[in-house]
């Protein structure tokens, strides 16, 4: 039976000037109920990213930040709440999905926990490590890739990647991921895909400039053949994976070399294989904890989910209008989140993308997010607001960069 959305709680994160206020909205008969922490008029964020034990929540901002909250119990199970038995139905006895709201400003449940800086321009992407949890990569619009150590105490990056590619193209790389491991690929903006050993970086001062750019391990020159919206590891790092569109030709497809320990030989362009994608190209992309379903997002405005194992889209999700902007699983893969500029994020189920509910993101702006991304080990979804601030000028009526949401299955 098809799993419902019930209800849902939202939080704002904002800086450290805090004042929460709440109101209760009615929406079709559920109550939900809103929090919202005042900020700074036109700070924003376009990326966020959970930790691995699922403590800490990053956020790049525009003001050159990369902040790091402490969420306190986004993965603890509420306590000393008795639920109401209801009368079920063969409809209603079902896996039904309700958010609650767990991060409480009041009592300082969610506190900025150490702001990292050294960009010298607004920051574009943050990323965890997948298991090292100390370990965090930023990206800015200064053309430069640092790693993180949060351990550290200080405002010292321990490496920094320049990007290759000409300054005519961007400031700031296509997209960054880290591997299970220690590599890290990026995308640049002339299409070509680098792959570095973040064991050779150099470390670069805490403020701009310095630092030396390693050789990659392998690079993959697309162009200009090619345009490529991203690349990443999949889950054991054994393939690597791109979104590319051949100049000319509308249909995007998934490109994938295997990866054993690096591609040395001079045919490794050439040893690739190829799926189709979408009608355009694939803007975000995104493999499941447990490996065995990867979800597509394209400019066609389609979600496409695949089985990993034969490679087959086997279902389409389009209900969106707007190309795709975000993808995330969640943790136990059950749950599928799409955002785009439509209003709100839609949750499918994973199995067959069948629509579980949407989840509102409550204020006077309209709009998605730019970037979503799950809890690793609880329905709890983060969502970098970007650049759809709302008109009219009034300070009250300016959100946060970041909202976060639990989800409870009950």
């Amino acid at each position: 039976m098809r799993p419902k959305l019930d209800d849902f709680s939202l939080i704002d994160c904002g800086d450290r000037r805090q004042r929460v206020c709440g109101k209760q909205i009615f929406d079709a008969g559920k109550l939900m109920v809103v929090f919202r922490v005042s900020h700074r008029k036109f700070l924003k964020s376009r990326s966020v990213s959970w930790n691995s034990a699922g403590a800490w929540l990053a956020w790049a901002c525009s003001d050159r930040m990369g902040y790091i909250w402490s969420i306190e119990g986004a993965s603890v199970r509420e306590k000393g709440r008795k639920k109401e038995k209801k009368k079920t139905t063969e409809r209603e006895n079902t896996l039904s999905f309700s958010f609650s709201l767990l991060l409480c400003v009041q009592n300082k449940k969610a506190r900025e926990v150490v702001a990292v800086s050294g960009h010298t321009g607004p920051m574009d992407r943050v990323r965890f490590h997948p298991k090292e949890s100390n370990l965090l990569c930023t990206t800015a619009q200064d053309r430069t890739v640092r790693i993180w150590d949060l351990r550290a105490g200080s405002q010292r990056s321990l490496g920094i990647i320049g990007l290759l590619s000409s300054a005519r193209y961007s400031s700031c790389p296509a997209s960054v991921e880290w591997s299970s491991g220690n590599l890290l690929v990026l995308t640049e903006r002339d299409d070509s895909i680098h792959v570095y050993d973040t064991r050779k970086l150099h470390s670069a001062p805490s403020r701009g400039g310095g630092g030396r750019t390693p050789t990659p391990v392998q690079s993959y020159p697309m162009g200009p053949y090619y345009l490529v919206e991203g690349c990443q590891f999949s889950p054991n790092s054994d393939y690597l994976v791109a979104a590319t569109t051949p100049r000319g030709d509308g249909m995007s497809e998934l490109r994938i070399w295997p990866w054993k320990g690096g591609m040395k030989s001079n045919d490794h362009m050439d040893n690739a294989t190829t799926y189709p994608g979408h009608t355009g190209p694939i803007y975000q992309f995104s493999f499941s904890l447990d490996g065995t379903k990867l979800v597509t997002g394209g400019s066609d405005a389609i979600v496409g989910l695949w089985d990993v194992h034969s490679m087959i889209c086997a279902h389409t999700i389009t209900r969106r209008t707007k190309f795709i902007r975000s993808v995330a699983f969640s943790h136990d893969s059950r749950l599928l989140a799409s955002s785009s500029e439509d209003d709100g994020i839609d949750l499918a189920d994973s199995t067959d993308g069948g629509m579980v509910g949407t989840i509102g993101l409550v204020d006077s702006r309209r709009g998605g997010a730019d970037e979503i991304s799950f809890h690793p080990s609880a329905h709890v979804l983060a969502c970098a607001r970007g650049d759809n601030m709302m008109g009219g000028g009034s300070s009250s009526a300016v959100t946060a960069p970041v909202t976060v949401a639990r989800l409870t299955i009950s």
